[in-house]
Protein backbone atom coordinates (compact mmCIF):
# COMPACT_ATOMS: atom_id res chain seq x y z
CA UNK A 1 0.00 0.00 0.00
CA UNK A 2 2.69 2.49 1.00
CA UNK A 3 5.57 1.25 -1.16
CA UNK A 4 4.55 -0.85 -4.13
CA UNK A 5 1.40 1.04 -5.16
CA UNK A 6 3.02 4.54 -5.24
CA UNK A 7 5.97 3.10 -7.19
CA UNK A 8 3.70 1.53 -9.80
CA UNK A 9 1.58 4.68 -9.93
CA UNK A 10 4.70 6.76 -10.61
CA UNK A 11 5.49 4.58 -13.62
CA UNK A 12 1.94 5.00 -14.96
CA UNK A 13 1.82 8.76 -14.33
CA UNK A 14 5.14 9.26 -16.13
CA UNK A 15 3.33 8.42 -19.40
CA UNK A 16 0.55 10.97 -18.81
CA UNK A 17 -0.03 14.71 -18.73
CA UNK A 18 -1.77 14.39 -15.37
CA UNK A 19 -1.67 17.54 -13.23
CA UNK A 20 -2.37 15.73 -9.98
CA UNK A 21 -5.41 17.86 -9.19
CA UNK A 22 -8.53 15.89 -8.09
CA UNK A 23 -10.98 15.26 -10.88
CA UNK A 24 -8.59 16.02 -13.73
CA UNK A 25 -8.08 13.41 -16.49
CA UNK A 26 -4.89 11.39 -16.84
CA UNK A 27 -4.43 12.14 -20.58
CA UNK A 28 -2.07 9.34 -21.60
CA UNK A 29 0.55 10.70 -23.99
CA UNK A 30 3.08 7.88 -24.22
CA UNK A 31 6.68 9.13 -24.15
CA UNK A 32 5.77 12.82 -24.40
CA UNK A 33 7.28 13.70 -21.00
CA UNK A 34 10.50 11.81 -21.76
CA UNK A 35 10.76 13.46 -25.18
CA UNK A 36 10.05 16.89 -23.72
CA UNK A 37 12.70 16.42 -21.04
CA UNK A 38 15.45 15.85 -23.59
CA UNK A 39 14.32 18.40 -26.18
CA UNK A 40 12.51 21.56 -25.06
CA UNK A 41 13.53 21.27 -21.41
CA UNK A 42 16.86 19.53 -21.89
CA UNK A 43 18.87 22.45 -20.44
CA UNK A 44 16.93 22.28 -17.16
CA UNK A 45 17.23 18.50 -16.93
CA UNK A 46 20.97 18.41 -17.67
CA UNK A 47 21.59 21.27 -15.26
CA UNK A 48 19.77 19.36 -12.50
CA UNK A 49 21.73 16.18 -13.31
CA UNK A 50 25.02 18.11 -13.26
CA UNK A 51 24.24 19.62 -9.84
CA UNK A 52 23.20 16.18 -8.56
CA UNK A 53 26.50 14.63 -9.67
CA UNK A 54 28.52 17.46 -8.07
CA UNK A 55 26.51 17.05 -4.87
CA UNK A 56 26.99 13.28 -4.78
CA UNK A 57 30.73 13.41 -5.49
CA UNK A 58 31.40 16.13 -2.90
CA UNK A 59 29.30 14.57 -0.14
CA UNK A 60 30.64 11.06 -0.78
CA UNK A 61 34.30 12.08 -0.70
CA UNK A 62 34.14 14.28 2.39
CA UNK A 63 31.68 12.18 4.37
CA UNK A 64 33.78 9.04 3.96
CA UNK A 65 37.07 10.83 4.58
CA UNK A 66 35.72 12.35 7.79
CA UNK A 67 34.08 9.05 8.76
CA UNK A 68 37.36 7.17 8.43
CA UNK A 69 39.25 9.86 10.34
CA UNK A 70 36.74 9.86 13.20
CA UNK A 71 36.73 6.05 13.30
CA UNK A 72 40.52 5.92 13.63
CA UNK A 73 40.42 8.59 16.31
CA UNK A 74 37.57 7.15 18.40
CA UNK A 75 38.10 3.40 17.96
CA UNK A 76 39.05 3.03 21.60
CA UNK A 77 37.47 1.44 24.62
CA UNK A 78 36.27 3.61 27.45
CA UNK A 79 33.20 5.51 28.58
CA UNK A 80 34.47 8.90 27.40
CA UNK A 81 35.02 7.63 23.86
CA UNK A 82 31.52 6.15 23.87
CA UNK A 83 30.18 9.59 24.77
CA UNK A 84 32.18 11.21 21.95
CA UNK A 85 30.85 8.67 19.45
CA UNK A 86 27.29 9.27 20.64
CA UNK A 87 27.66 13.05 20.29
CA UNK A 88 29.05 12.74 16.76
CA UNK A 89 26.28 10.30 15.79
CA UNK A 90 23.55 12.50 17.32
CA UNK A 91 22.84 14.65 14.20
CA UNK A 92 21.78 11.45 12.42
CA UNK A 93 18.70 11.17 14.66
CA UNK A 94 17.59 14.79 14.17
CA UNK A 95 14.82 15.43 11.66
CA UNK A 96 15.69 17.28 8.48
CA UNK A 97 13.34 20.09 9.50
CA UNK A 98 15.24 20.64 12.78
CA UNK A 99 18.66 20.56 11.08
CA UNK A 100 17.44 22.90 8.35
CA UNK A 101 16.00 25.35 10.86
CA UNK A 102 19.21 25.38 12.94
CA UNK A 103 21.51 25.99 9.99
CA UNK A 104 19.15 28.52 8.42
CA UNK A 105 19.60 30.57 11.59
CA UNK A 106 23.37 30.04 11.59
CA UNK A 107 23.65 31.09 7.93
CA UNK A 108 21.27 34.03 8.24
CA UNK A 109 23.05 36.90 6.43
CA UNK A 110 21.64 39.58 8.75
CA UNK A 111 21.42 38.16 12.26
CA UNK A 112 23.26 34.82 12.03
CA UNK A 113 26.27 34.16 14.29
CA UNK A 114 28.45 33.14 11.34
CA UNK A 115 27.92 36.49 9.63
CA UNK A 116 28.78 38.36 12.82
CA UNK A 117 31.89 36.21 13.26
CA UNK A 118 33.10 36.87 9.71
CA UNK A 119 32.35 40.57 9.97
CA UNK A 120 34.07 40.89 13.33
CA UNK A 121 37.15 38.84 12.41
CA UNK A 122 37.71 39.77 8.77
CA UNK A 123 35.38 42.69 8.10
CA UNK A 124 33.51 40.79 5.36
CA UNK A 125 29.91 39.67 4.95
CA UNK A 126 28.21 37.02 2.86
CA UNK A 127 24.71 36.00 1.81
CA UNK A 128 25.66 32.34 2.46
CA UNK A 129 22.67 30.29 1.22
CA UNK A 130 21.73 33.21 -1.02
CA UNK A 131 25.05 33.09 -2.84
CA UNK A 132 25.34 31.23 -6.15
CA UNK A 133 28.92 30.29 -5.25
CA UNK A 134 28.39 29.23 -1.61
CA UNK A 135 24.88 27.76 -1.46
CA UNK A 136 25.70 24.31 -2.86
CA UNK A 137 28.93 23.81 -0.84
CA UNK A 138 27.14 24.90 2.35
CA UNK A 139 24.27 22.47 1.80
CA UNK A 140 26.83 19.73 1.14
CA UNK A 141 28.61 20.70 4.36
CA UNK A 142 25.40 20.34 6.37
CA UNK A 143 24.73 16.96 4.77
CA UNK A 144 28.23 15.76 5.67
CA UNK A 145 27.86 17.05 9.24
CA UNK A 146 24.54 15.26 9.61
CA UNK A 147 25.61 11.82 8.38
CA UNK A 148 29.35 11.52 9.08
CA UNK A 149 28.61 9.88 12.44
CA UNK A 150 26.75 7.07 10.68
CA UNK A 151 29.72 6.44 8.38
CA UNK A 152 32.01 6.56 11.42
CA UNK A 153 30.14 3.73 13.17
CA UNK A 154 30.35 1.49 10.11
CA UNK A 155 34.09 2.11 9.84
CA UNK A 156 34.54 1.43 13.56
CA UNK A 157 32.76 -1.90 13.10
CA UNK A 158 35.13 -2.64 10.22
CA UNK A 159 38.20 -1.70 12.28
CA UNK A 160 37.14 -4.00 15.10
CA UNK A 161 36.92 -6.91 12.68
CA UNK A 162 40.60 -6.56 11.78
CA UNK A 163 42.69 -9.05 13.83
CA UNK A 164 45.20 -7.40 16.17
CA UNK A 165 47.81 -9.95 15.11
CA UNK A 166 48.00 -8.25 11.71
CA UNK A 167 49.16 -5.00 13.30
CA UNK A 168 51.58 -6.80 15.61
CA UNK A 169 53.25 -8.55 12.68
CA UNK A 170 53.46 -5.31 10.68
CA UNK A 171 54.94 -3.44 13.65
CA UNK A 172 57.62 -6.08 14.06
CA UNK A 173 58.53 -5.48 10.42
CA UNK A 174 59.06 -1.80 11.21
CA UNK A 175 55.93 -0.36 9.59
CA UNK A 176 55.00 3.16 10.71
CA UNK A 177 51.50 4.54 11.20
CA UNK A 178 51.11 5.81 7.65
CA UNK A 179 52.30 2.53 6.12
CA UNK A 180 50.06 0.59 8.50
CA UNK A 181 47.05 2.58 7.35
CA UNK A 182 47.92 2.48 3.65
CA UNK A 183 48.98 -1.16 3.42
CA UNK A 184 46.99 -2.83 6.19
CA UNK A 185 44.07 -0.84 7.61
CA UNK A 186 42.58 0.65 4.45
CA UNK A 187 42.70 -2.57 2.38
CA UNK A 188 41.17 -4.57 5.26
CA UNK A 189 38.42 -1.93 5.60
CA UNK A 190 37.25 -2.76 2.08
CA UNK A 191 33.85 -4.26 3.11
CA UNK A 192 33.02 -1.28 5.34
CA UNK A 193 34.27 1.10 2.63
CA UNK A 194 32.00 -0.55 0.05
CA UNK A 195 28.95 -0.30 2.30
CA UNK A 196 29.61 3.33 3.19
CA UNK A 197 30.33 4.42 -0.37
CA UNK A 198 27.19 2.72 -1.69
CA UNK A 199 24.93 4.10 1.03
CA UNK A 200 26.35 7.61 0.67
CA UNK A 201 26.02 7.66 -3.12
CA UNK A 202 22.46 6.33 -3.11
CA UNK A 203 21.41 8.57 -0.21
CA UNK A 204 22.93 11.69 -1.79
CA UNK A 205 21.31 11.03 -5.17
CA UNK A 206 17.92 10.73 -3.48
CA UNK A 207 18.38 13.73 -1.19
CA UNK A 208 15.95 16.60 -1.64
CA UNK A 209 14.40 17.35 1.76
CA UNK A 210 17.52 18.93 3.27
CA UNK A 211 18.12 21.02 0.14
CA UNK A 212 14.46 22.06 0.10
CA UNK A 213 14.57 23.24 3.71
CA UNK A 214 17.91 25.05 3.44
CA UNK A 215 17.80 26.72 0.03
CA UNK A 216 14.58 25.72 -1.68
CA UNK A 217 16.62 24.59 -4.67
CA UNK A 218 17.62 28.17 -5.45
CA UNK A 219 21.08 29.65 -6.16
CA UNK A 220 22.53 26.66 -7.96
CA UNK A 221 21.23 23.95 -5.62
CA UNK A 222 18.51 22.49 -7.85
CA UNK A 223 19.30 18.79 -7.96
CA UNK A 224 17.24 16.30 -9.91
CA UNK A 225 15.26 15.50 -6.75
CA UNK A 226 14.40 19.16 -6.16
CA UNK A 227 13.50 19.63 -9.84
CA UNK A 228 11.20 16.61 -9.61
CA UNK A 229 9.57 17.88 -6.42
CA UNK A 230 9.01 21.37 -7.83
CA UNK A 231 7.57 20.01 -11.10
CA UNK A 232 5.19 17.59 -9.42
CA UNK A 233 3.97 19.68 -6.49
CA UNK A 234 4.37 23.34 -7.48
CA UNK A 235 1.16 24.99 -6.30
CA UNK A 236 1.04 27.27 -9.33
CA UNK A 237 1.70 24.78 -12.15
CA UNK A 238 1.68 21.24 -10.82
CA UNK A 239 2.61 18.63 -13.45
CA UNK A 240 2.52 15.30 -11.68
CA UNK A 241 3.03 13.45 -14.97
CA UNK A 242 6.24 15.32 -15.77
CA UNK A 243 7.37 15.07 -12.14
CA UNK A 244 6.79 11.30 -12.21
CA UNK A 245 8.94 11.07 -15.34
CA UNK A 246 11.72 12.92 -13.49
CA UNK A 247 11.31 10.47 -10.59
CA UNK A 248 11.83 7.60 -13.03
CA UNK A 249 14.88 9.37 -14.45
CA UNK A 250 16.26 9.77 -10.92
CA UNK A 251 15.60 6.08 -10.26
CA UNK A 252 17.56 4.99 -13.33
CA UNK A 253 20.38 7.42 -12.53
CA UNK A 254 20.57 5.98 -9.01
CA UNK A 255 20.48 2.45 -10.40
CA UNK A 256 23.30 3.14 -12.85
CA UNK A 257 25.56 5.15 -10.53
CA UNK A 258 24.86 3.12 -7.38
CA UNK A 259 25.13 -0.17 -9.25
CA UNK A 260 28.38 0.94 -10.89
CA UNK A 261 29.89 1.94 -7.55
CA UNK A 262 28.83 -1.33 -5.91
CA UNK A 263 30.15 -3.44 -8.82
CA UNK A 264 33.47 -1.60 -8.89
CA UNK A 265 34.05 -1.79 -5.15
CA UNK A 266 33.01 -5.44 -4.97
CA UNK A 267 35.62 -6.23 -7.60
CA UNK A 268 38.15 -4.27 -5.53
CA UNK A 269 37.31 -6.41 -2.50
CA UNK A 270 37.93 -9.59 -4.49
CA UNK A 271 41.22 -8.22 -5.82
CA UNK A 272 42.40 -7.37 -2.31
Amino acid sequence: MFGLYPSLATIVYSFTQYSGLPGTPLNFCGLCNYTNAFTALSSEVWSAIRVSIIYVVGVTIFQNAIGIGLALLLNRRGRSYAVYRALIFMPQIFSVAVVGAIFSLIFDPFTGPLDKLLHGAFGVTSTFLGSNQLALPLVMLVNVWMFSGYSMLIYIAGLRNIPSEVYEAASLDGAGRFRLFRNMTFPLLAPAFTVNMFLTVVGSLGEYALILVLSGGQHGTQTLGIYMFASAFNSGSAELGYGSMLAMLQFFLTLIVGGGVLWTLRRREVAL
